[in-house]
């Protein structure tokens, strides 16, 4: 990944939506029904040993002057400062935020926050759910639930090494539950920041709670459940909601990178589903990549987690979806649309950016690295004078101060991509006319092609992808990993193996 973009912090969740204020959950479009829970964090197992990996992209990137600004819940905006240029290898120790995973290896071969959830009239009154209120009595997690555990074993709260993952926001810890025995994960919200109101901290705890739990209503096979909501003793808000102990998607890049055709397409299938289902409730995730997909130990299933940053862009009042704004989620997973937001009141289809980071994600899976490392290319060698418009920055005048013009793989992609274009043929020979769809099948290349369509209006839509060839042929195990015809899927990480 480009020194430009790298951070030694995980990058800031983005604000919570406005609307907030007036409603006690946010109303989503019409076709979700009534009953479950759902959200999450999520990182490693208990005794699980994280260790680093490299994902490499092909070739340097730009250099710029200053660090990208990303939306605080204090709609106050904070330097991601660009460390010194240096090389990195395969060997570099790299942290699990995937932002500070992708870097570029320089030794290859030169080759080829959240937006606001509407305060329109129509989202106004949203639907209210009791399950979705944040109020003054709220039960403590050890009066409901009981302690921390630890192997499944009574665990001191304050110990560190009783964190399962731990994230921007917020730690991961396990709760057994007093009544029924069930293994639970607990997401601790860190406190306050100084710098962010307490008004618009309960908001944004409001906002992903609400989110997620509105989800869950209706549970999915490939979105984690949230329960519910609660503090612990010290008053930090807590998310209980359902473990996945089977590690994340981060863990099996690096544990099975050799992984089938058929296994890696039959991950694929499982995110499309879960992002189908999320669409299909008018909620555009916005932080799709392989550390916030989760997996069951039994079989390998994959399920979305972490709301943090996700957006109601159609609630059960509006016959259109609506633009998303503010930039949020992980830069290497953007599509080039989000480079050209000048300020936050820019905007986007949130749902087009999910498809094409799952699509990003999926390179992660098949080839264990980035096809870009960043989406967007100018050519102009020491940068391109910015629009004066643009707020400094911004995702806009980040990119025009890239003093080698861009990513140059970026580039040639869509020079590849506009030569296509203007060849009659109807068939395309993806895998031959782009580079970086060389290794891929032809139906794989043509599906991914659509998912990578720079242009957001015709970029392929979820229910399109899962129309596609590649996606109708493609068998998903079930829970246990085993296929219709008997034959058994292993996309599940050995550490986690049950044994």
């Amino acid at each position: 990944m480009p020194s430009w973009l790298m951070v030694e912090e995980d990058i800031p969740r983005s604000a919570s939506p406005d609307c907030l204020d007036n409603c006690e959950c946010p109303g989503l479009s019409s076709s979700f029904s009534t009953d479950g829970s759902q959200d999450s964090t999520y990182s490693t197992p208990p005794n699980s040993t994280v260790t680093a990996m490299d994902i490499p992209v092909k070739r340097p990137r730009p250099s710029i002057s200053m660090g990208l600004k990303m939306t605080m819940p204090s709609n106050d905006v904070s330097t991601l400062s660009p460390r010194h240029s240096r090389s990195s290898s395969i060997g570099s120790t790299l942290g699990r935020s995937l932002s500070h995973l992708f870097k570029k290896n320089l030794s290859m071969e030169d080759k080829h926050q959240p937006s606001q959830l509407a305060s329109s009239p129509s989202s106004s009154s949203l639907c209210s759910s009791p399950s979705c209120t944040i109020t003054p009595s709220m039960p403590t997690l050890r009066e409901k639930y009981g302690d921390y555990v630890s192997n499944n074993k009574p665990a001191n709260l304050l110990k560190k090494q009783q964190f399962v993952g731990s994230g921007a926001t917020a730690v991961i810890r396990l709760v057994k539950h007093k009544r029924n025995g069930t293994i639970l994960a607990v997401k601790e919200f860190k406190k306050r920041d100084k710098k962010e109101s307490e008004r618009d901290y309960h908001k944004r705890m409001g906002n992903e709670f609400c989110i997620s739990k509105t989800v869950s209503k209706a549970p999915h096979r490939h979105i984690v459940t949230t329960f519910d909501l609660v503090t612990d003793e010290k008053d930090r808000y807590c998310t209980v909601m359902e473990y996945c102990d089977g590690g994340d998607l981060y863990d099996l890049i690096r544990d099975r990178p050799n992984m089938t055709s058929d296994e890696t397409a039959c991950l694929f299938k499982q995110l499309l589903l879960g992002i189908q289902q999320l669409h299909q409730l008018g909620i555009a995730h916005r932080d799709i990549k392989p550390e916030n997909l989760v997996l069951t130990r039994r079989g390998g299933t994959l399920k979305i987690t972490d709301f943090g940053v996700a957006d109601v862009v159609q609630s059960c009042f509006e016959s259109k979806p609506r633009s998303c704004h503010k930039w949020c989620g992980s830069e290497p997973f953007w599509s080039p649309e989000m480079w050209l937001l000048k300020d936050e009141h820019s905007s986007y289809d949130g749902r087009a950016l999910d498809i094409w980071s799952a699509a990003v994600t999926y390179f992660c899976i098949r080839q264990q690295q980035l096809p870009f490392g960043a989406s967007f290319h100018h050519g102009c060698v020491g940068g391109k004078k910015c629009d004066a418009t643009a707020v400094p920055g911004s995702p806009f005048a980040v990119s025009c101060q890239a003093v080698d013009g861009g990513d140059r793989d970026y580039g040639k992609y869509l020079k590849q991509r506009q030569a296509i274009s203007k060849d009659s043929a109807e068939v395309v020979d993806w895998q031959h006319q782009c580079d970086c769809f060389i290794g891929f099948s032809d139906q794989e290349s043509e599906c991914l092609a659509g998912m990578l369509d720079p242009d957001p209006m015709t970029r392929l839509t979820v229910d399109q992808v899962l129309a596609t060839a590649w996606m109708q042929g493609t068998v998903v195990c079930d829970d246990h990993g085993v296929l219709p015809n008997g034959w058994r899927h292993t996309h599940c990480t050995p550490n986690h193996k049950k044994h």
